[in-house]
Order: structure tokens, then C-alpha cells, then sequence
């Protein structure tokens, strides 16, 4: 008897939140368990290296670009998950009204990904609006081939209204920032500075006779000196007894 094929083990499923599921975007480039580990996060130093670690951004402190996408990043997350708050008038609005879930902040960031990334190779911002419509409706519509009901009519107002008048309205200045490199100034100089020849050894020292000489001329006219001063005060003395 021919032997038996042997049973084709069944592909584990993968875990929820980390990998995406066409046509959603979420968990495209934040995972689940990465929005869950940003909530948590108690200060902005602590935002800072996750996101700089997350997406490579170690150079920000450097380069102006790594700069501009860290803040782009950081102000995604934050203003859907409410992690932090910034002076902003319309930061606050958003952030308490928004209160997105784990799985439609990781659509959204992805959508502000691709629209950072977009403005790279396109300078026309109506371009860069008509592809944030298209990817936000694409995550708004139900019963639609291509589409998932992701996001509420109330949270579509809401994200168009804040990207336009924060992203979009800086489309440009994005754009110029991704198209430019950074200039740099350079300058180089010589400088000289005077410093002290090292003293020669003791070893190598010599005495010097005349200075030698007058110094124990000195030491011998001392004693005579004590003398005279005991003399002059005896005189003194008596000169004090007498008048």
C-alpha cells in the first residue's frame, strides 16, 4: 500500500492587530500592541524614544527632516489616543472629542503616512486633499467594494476638519521641507595658543656664585645688626631714666 500524504498543517492565524486586512489600513505601520505601549507612556521624553525607535528617527536631533516627522508622528498619536495635550486650541478640541480606538488610530496614522509621503513627489496640495478623501472614505463606507465601515460620519467630519486646518494648511512648508536639503554653513579656523616652556630639570641647575656670595654676606652682617639694636635700646632706656 502506497503510504499516506502526510496532512498539510493548517496555517496558524495571525494575532489580532498585527497584520492588516485589505482594504482597512490599520496595523499597517503601528501594530496593536505598539498603540497599546504609547497610551501607556507617562511623559513626552518617553513618546519621544518610542516613536524615534519605532520608525528610525535617531538622527532627529541633526536633521531637520527626522525633526519634522518626528513631530508629524508624535501629533498623530497623540491627538488620537490622547496621550498628551499641547497648547493648541484646536489640539485640545480634537484630542477630547476624538478618543480614537487603538484600531482606528493605526488607519489614521497610516493615512497621515502616506499623505507626509506623498507630498515628496507632489507640489499641488488639491492632489494631496483628493487622496486624503479617497483614504478616508475608503475606511467610512459600508456596503462598498474596497471599503470598511471604520470610521462614524461624525469622525469623518471631525479628522477632515482638523487635517485641513493643520497639515493641508502647512502643505507647502511640508513640502519644501522633503524636496530641500538642509543648508549648511561650514568654517574652519586656527587657532594658536601661547602656552609655558616646561621648566628644565633641577638636576641641570647651577649655582650662582654671586648671588651666593651676597647671601651669606647678609647672614654674617645679621648678628652685628641684632647688636647695634641692643645698644641703641639700652641708650633709650636711659635717656627714659634720666630726663
Amino acid at each position: 500500500m502506497p503510504p499516506k500524504p502526510a496532512e498539510e498543517e493548517e496555517p496558524e492565524e495571525p494575532e489580532e492587530g498585527s497584520v492588516p486586512v485589505p482594504p482597512c489600513l490599520a496595523w499597517t505601520d503601528l501594530k496593536k500592541t505598539d498603540a497599546t505601549e504609547f497610551v501607556r507612556l507617562g511623559t513626552a521624553e518617553e513618546a519621544i524614544q518610542f516613536v524615534v525607535e519605532k520608525f528610525d528617527l535617531k538622527d532627529f536631533e541633526s536633521n531637520a527632516k527626522s525633526t519634522i516627522l518626528l513631530d508629524l508622528y508624535l501629533w498623530t498619536l497623540s491627538c488620537c489616543l490622547q496621550a498628551m495635550l499641547r497648547e493648541s486650541d484646536d489640539w485640545r478640541r480634537f484630542c477630547k472629542e476624538a478618543g480614537l480606538s487603538e484600531e482606528k488610530t493605526s488607519a489614521l496614522f497610516t493615512i497621515m503616512k502616506r499623505l507626509h509621503e506623498h507630498s515628496k513627489d507632489h507640489d499641488d496640495v488639491l492632489s494631496a486633499f483628493n487622496l486624503f478623501k479617497q483614504m478616508l472614505l475608503q475606511h467610512s463606507l459600508a456596503n462598498t467594494q474596497g471599503c470598511v465601515e471604520l470610521y462614524s460620519p461624525t469622525e469623518v467630519k471631525m479628522i477632515t476638519q482638523f487635517v485641513h486646518t493643520t497639515f493641508l494648511q502647512h502643505y507647502r512648508l511640508y513640502r519644501f521641507a522633503n524636496t530641500r536639503d538642509q543648508e549648511k554653513d561650514q568654517f574652519s579656523t586656527c587657532l594658536f595658543v601661547n602656552t609655558a616652556p616646561a621648566p628644565p630639570p633641577l638636576l641641570a641647575g647651577k649655582v650662582d656664585e654671586e648671588k651666593k656670595a651676597v647671601q651669606e654676606q647678609v647672614a654674617e652682617e645679621k648678628p652685628d645688626d641684632k647688636e647695634a639694636k641692643e645698644e641703641v635700646a639700652k641708650e633709650e632706656k636711659k635717656v627714659g631714666r634720666w630726663g
